[in-house]
C-alpha cells in the first residue's frame, strides 16, 4: 500500500532538527501540494531555518545510548542553538547542562519549534521530550 512515510511526527522533527544544527544542504524530496500543515510547519519555522543558515561551528557535545546533544553558536552574541535528541523508545525528560556549554549564572531558554520562551533557569534544563524526538533553542545569557 503507498504510504506517506514511515517516520512518525516526532522522527520528521528530529531529521530537520538535525539537519539544521548541523547546518546540512536543506532538500526536500516530495510533491509539495501533497504537504500536509505538520510538513509546512517544519519546513516553514523562521527560528529554526536560522539555525541551518546562520549557525557557526555545529559540534556534539555529547552522545549516549539514551540521549544526544548538539550546539553551534549564534552569530554577533554569546547565544547557542542547542539540540537536544532522545535516542530511547519511551517518553523522557533530557536534562542540558549549561556549564557543560560554557554557561555561568542565569539562561534564557527559546524553543524553537515552539516559538515560545521557556523562562530563566540557573544550571540546568529539561524538557520531557518524545520517544525518537527533538527539542531545538535557543539558550540567551543573562547579564548580571
Amino acid at each position: 500500500p503507498e504510504r506517506y512515510s514511515k517516520f512518525t511526527d516526532d522522527e520528521l522533527r528530529t531529521h530537520m532538527t538535525f539537519w539544521c544544527i548541523f547546518r546540512s544542504p536543506l532538500m526536500m524530496g516530495g510533491n509539495m501540494p501533497e504537504n500536509r500543515p505538520f510538513d509546512l510547519q517544519l519546513l516553514n519555522n523562521p527560528e529554526v531555518l536560522a539555525v541551518n543558515q546562520h549557525g557557526i561551528n555545529p559540534k556534539e557535545l555529547y552522545h549516549n545510548n539514551e540521549s544526544m546533544v548538539w550546539y553551534s553558536a549564534v552569530p554577533g552574541s554569546k547565544d547557542m542553538y542547542v539540540a537536544v535528541f532522545n535516542l530511547k523508545d519511551t517518553n523522557a525528560d533530557v536534562p542540558l547542562d549549561f556549564t557543560a556549554l560554557g554557561f555561568n549564572g542565569r539562561v534564557t531558554v527559546s524553543d524553537l519549534w515552539a516559538r515560545q520562551n521557556k523562562g530563566a533557569y540557573q544550571s540546568t534544563y529539561q524538557q520531557k521530550i518524545n520517544a525518537h524526538g527533538a527539542a531545538l533553542y535557543r539558550l540567551s545569557p543573562i547579564k548580571q
